[in-house]
């Protein structure tokens, strides 16, 4: 009986803080599209980027599966609709114009969409065992390169993934750091690769000098064959990264878009929610604060600098 008050008073406690966090735009009902709009089709738009390892007819399906079961829970009434952008302009554009309720997109991308459009960060996807992903640079243990200046004119791999260019930035900026040229100037070849067994197993088989990738895929490809822990060495890691980002525009109120977006803090307790999440190989989702985005800041930050300053020595 006791297990049962507890699971009680920690559901009211959840959704007394998310009510609280979302009290400032909750109270705005006369923003762009006005009334509550419970009725009115929910659009939800994804970012091209997260599907480099997900199907996305899988995902629409599964989207648009779990936003019913909310709406019957719920007593709602609308058609759901989900939208797979082309690009970051595509998103901007939807989002200007107020024809998408719920947008989930990487951290570089929400970064840069936050500068022209009014959005508000509502959810960060947590992956479980590492809240944040970091970034490895990997190379063969036995080939005797212990330092990064050791790689030069050598090839790299690099698990494009969910983070977009931020790889490729920090990188930018340790490279920099250590007195060398940017990544495409120090590598032989610089290659992208969406899926981890492209990246990290060509170093492994010795058919690369070194790759890039993150935490989460390396531990996921060691677990099924530990020979990978022992025989790669990681020879520089980077800051961890948040990366799943669900955001709505904060001028805009809908009531059953707001209802779900709480919904969504439990939906890994549920089976349909938790096959969704599972897609996207996260754990839960978890409300966002300002941390959740720090590292990327910063390294977006630190290679604007150095960009800017390499610039000025060219002129």
């Amino acid at each position: 009986m006791k297990v049962v008050r507890w699971h009680v008073l920690k559901g009211i406690a959840l959704s007394l803080l998310f009510l609280i966090a979302w009290s400032p735009v909750l109270a705005d009902d006369t923003g762009h599209g006005g009334g509550h709009g419970e009725n009115k089709p929910l659009v939800v738009g994804y970012s091209p980027l997260l599907f480099y390892n997900v199907n996305p007819r899988d995902a629409i399906g599964l989207t648009k599966v779990w936003v019913q079961m909310v709406d019957r829970r719920l007593k709602f009434s609308g058609e759901t609709s989900v939208v797979l952008f082309k690009d970051i302009k595509d998103a901007e554009s939807a989002i200007a114009k107020n024809e998408v309720d719920i947008i989930v997109l990487i951290s570089e991308e929400f970064l840069t969409l936050r500068e022209t459009v009014p959005l508000l960060p509502v959810l960060t996807a947590d992956y479980g065992k590492h809240f944040y992903d970091e970034l490895l640079l990997l190379v063969r243990d036995d080939r005797g390169i212990t330092r990064v200046g050791q790689l030069r004119n050598k090839s790299l791999r690099i698990e494009s993934g969910q983070k977009g260019s931020i790889a490729l930035q920090w990188l930018d900026t340790l490279l920099s750091s250590k007195g060398s040229s940017d990544s495409r100037g120090f590598f032989s070849s610089v290659t992208d690769y969406p899926k981890a067994t492209q990246t990290i197993l060509p170093v492994f088989f010795g058919q690369a000098d070194a790759c890039l990738a993150s935490l989460n895929s390396f531990e996921t490809l060691a677990e099924l064959n530990p020979q990978l822990g022992r025989h790669l060495r990681i020879l520089e890691k980077s800051p961890g990264f948040a990366t799943g980002i669900i955001a709505v525009r904060k001028d805009v109120h809908n009531q059953r878009r707001d209802a779900v977006l709480e919904a969504l803090l439990e939906m890994h307790t549920d089976p349909k929610g938790k096959q969704l999440l599972t897609l996207f190989r996260i754990n839960r989702l978890v409300p966002f604060r300002a941390e959740h985005l720090a590292a990327v800041e910063k390294v977006i930050r630190e290679h604007r600098g150095r960009t800017d300053y390499v610039a000025r020595r060219k002129h």
